[in-house]
């Protein structure tokens, strides 16, 4: 069943295109891993799908609705309290955690189930536990985000976005403000929901990463999708010579 699918997608800031005809279409349980150089559009695409970002033109149906379509060569997007009903169903995970610095782990979990789905506080504190222990991190409960590292405030960041039951989950760059020493622990937490067919779109510099858990790689290049392939399109038989030249400086 496809979940998301994106048509002709564009997208500027200003004077710079920073999205230039994006199609994309994601199977439910499929994990699809975009990479390319930095200032690709890798992502904006991504924030453009959660509605953090509007788009100029193209369509954007998530799970069988349409968020926006093009009317008289702009986009029209649905009244904004039917986009919050949708955005609810998409999990994001984003490079810089943005945790609440005065609530625990706990408080951090259970905060959107509350406040944004109105969730019952006994229901929301077991879910909360279930997906904090599915991360690994039971035993970090009760501390505040300035006690944790940053591999575990990213992993706290998971859980929270588990905890909404997302149908899909977008992850943008989870690792890159981690030291290397702690990427692993959010990569096997990511690896483990890759095991379960949770739908997700990552974007990633992780090149071993991506070769292990990805259906699809999306290979972006100055805002337009470049190759939509298997992993071994990419990192085995890459036919594209800017493909070639990325994998050349970023795996050496």
């Amino acid at each position: 069943m496809n979940v998301l699918t994106l048509k002709s997608i564009e997208k500027s800031f200003g004077d710079l295109k920073v999205l230039k005809g994006i199609d994309l279409s994601i199977n439910k349980g499929e994990i699809v891993c975009i990479i390319g150089p930095s200032g690709s559009g890798k992502s904006t695409l991504l924030r453009c799908i959660n509605h953090l970002e509007t788009i100029e033109s193209g369509e954007i149906d998530v799970l069988g609705t349409k968020l926006a379509v093009t009317e008289q060569g702009k986009a029209k997007y649905l009244p904004e309290r039917q986009i919050r009903g949708i955005c609810a169903r998409i999990g994001m995970v984003f490079q810089n955690f943005n945790l609440f610095p005065h609530k625990s782990v706990l408080e951090n979990v259970m905060e959107a189930q509350v406040v944004v789905k109105k969730t019952q506080k006994d229901k929301a504190w077991e879910i909360s536990m279930q997906m904090i222990e599915k991360v690994g991190l039971v035993d970090k409960v009760d501390a505040y985000p300035a006690q944790l590292s940053g591999g575990q405030k990213q992993r706290v960041a998971i859980a929270r976005a588990l905890a909404m039951s997302p149908d899909i989950m977008l992850f943008d760059e989870p690792t890159s403000a981690l030291d290397p020493e702690l990427i692993g622990e959010v990569l096997l937490v990511i690896k483990k929901l890759a095991l379960e067919h949770m739908t997700m779109l990552v974007v990633t510099h992780e090149m071993v990463f991506t070769r292990e858990i990805a259906d699809r790689v999306v290979f972006m290049d100055e805002g337009k999708i470049v190759i939509d392939g298997v992993p071994d399109d990419i990192f085995v038989n890459p036919k594209h010579a800017r493909i070639k030249t990325f994998l050349e400086r970023t795996l050496r």
